[in-house]
């Protein structure tokens, strides 16, 4: 391999490495902002779960005889 040839690719695998750190970096943050995306997105997901149960407690309670009578005497 002549001087030549060597002073060109140097800087051609400087650039193609330097694109490729660039790549990984980009592709890790990505993974990282994913990662916590996926986090809140349980959260979130448990919250929801945890008013549903709630709503139908209530909807138990406002569907209940007891309650639609007491109300019935409380309008009386």
């Amino acid at each position: 391999m002549n001087a030549a040839t060597l002073a060109l690719l140097i800087p051609i695998f400087a650039i193609v490495g330097g694109y490729t750190v660039a790549i990984m970096k980009i592709r890790e943050r990505g993974n990282s902002v994913s990662n916590k995306l996926q986090a809140e997105n349980q959260l979130l997901r448990i919250e929801l779960d945890k008013l549903r149960e709630r709503v139908e407690v209530l909807e138990q309670l406002v569907t209940d005889e007891s309650f639609q009578l007491k109300r019935e005497f409380k309008r009386v």
